[in-house]
């Protein structure tokens, strides 16, 4: 896991999750369906001690903005937070306690954060394919 932070995002772990799953979301897929996708195609993180918890974070964050969080995802971050299990991990890869204090406020956050409700859903971004200036071949100098 490469982090830069403690914030829930501030991981590669949960980025890469959660940018597939916007991938696809814009792509036309159902939420259950991303979910169950991703649930296959990161077998590894979710196995993994290191990154099951950023997967499950990025799962939940992205499924609270297309206001569509599944409850089962939710009672499993819940466990996660109130398990204290994420800050066990972090204390295993040698973070200090003031990196431990600012994830548990960042933890509860998130976790309040899910229990509310989302205005409205992260509209799709629809691909904008462009015409090139110049032909297939053409050289420029």
């Amino acid at each position: 896991m490469g982090a830069w932070g403690t914030s829930i995002s501030s991981n590669d772990s949960f980025q890469d999750v959660y940018q597939d799953f916007f991938e696809l979301y814009n792509e036309g897929l159902e939420v259950k369906e991303i979910t169950e996708k991703l649930i296959t195609n990161y077998p590894e993180f979710i196995e993994s001690n290191e990154d099951s918890n950023n997967f499950w974070f990025a799962i939940a964050k992205a499924q609270w903005e297309c206001k569509n969080l599944d409850t089962q995802i939710f009672q499993k971050v819940k466990l996660i937070i109130d398990s204290e299990s994420d800050i066990s991990v972090w204390k295993e890869l040698g973070a200090s306690d003031k990196d431990l204090n600012k994830r548990k406020v960042v933890l509860e956050n998130f976790l309040e954060t899910l229990k509310s409700e989302k205005n409205k859903p992260k509209a799709c971004k629809k691909k904008i394919i462009r015409q090139p200036f110049f032909e297939k071949g053409n050289c420029i100098s």
